[in-house]
């Protein structure tokens, strides 16, 4: 009879300990769970931050040296990353007429032709930020 109180005993404590450890551990998930949104917002804030001020550096290479090749692929790639396609047209047209044989760069700025003609139709172009 001792040993039958003493097995019940034991099998409530287990199921408390258990029951404990289980809403502990979904607490403890439910809490991060909450706060990765502000995590991931204030990555994307960090990252456009960078963005726009490499762009505003290569921005001000090209002040100095309008036709600085690395500075206006520099411009492309980052106003590229950042949605601003009327921006990266203007770059890619001065990477174009400096090199006029480049294939990629034409190619390129008629996808960006393209993109731009049919944002104006829709009516959702970015503009640049200058």
């Amino acid at each position: 009879m001792e040993k039958n109180k003493f097995t019940k005993i034991f099998v409530i404590l287990a199921g408390l300990a258990f029951l404990g450890s289980s809403v502990a551990g979904l607490s403890g998930s439910i809490g991060s769970s909450m706060n990765e949104p502000a995590a991931t917002e204030k990555a994307a804030q960090s990252q456009s931050a960078q963005l726009a001020a490499e762009e505003k550096g290569f921005a001000a290479v090209l002040q100095r040296e309008p036709n600085n090749q690395t500075a206006l692929k520099g411009l492309v790639s980052i106003r590229l990353k950042s949605g601003d396609i009327a921006g990266t047209r203007t770059a890619l047209a001065q990477l174009v007429k400096l090199n006029p044989t480049e294939r990629q760069y034409k190619e390129l700025l008629e996808a960006i032709d393209k993109q731009l003609a049919d944002a104006k139709k829709v009516g959702t172009l970015k503009t640049t930020k200058n």
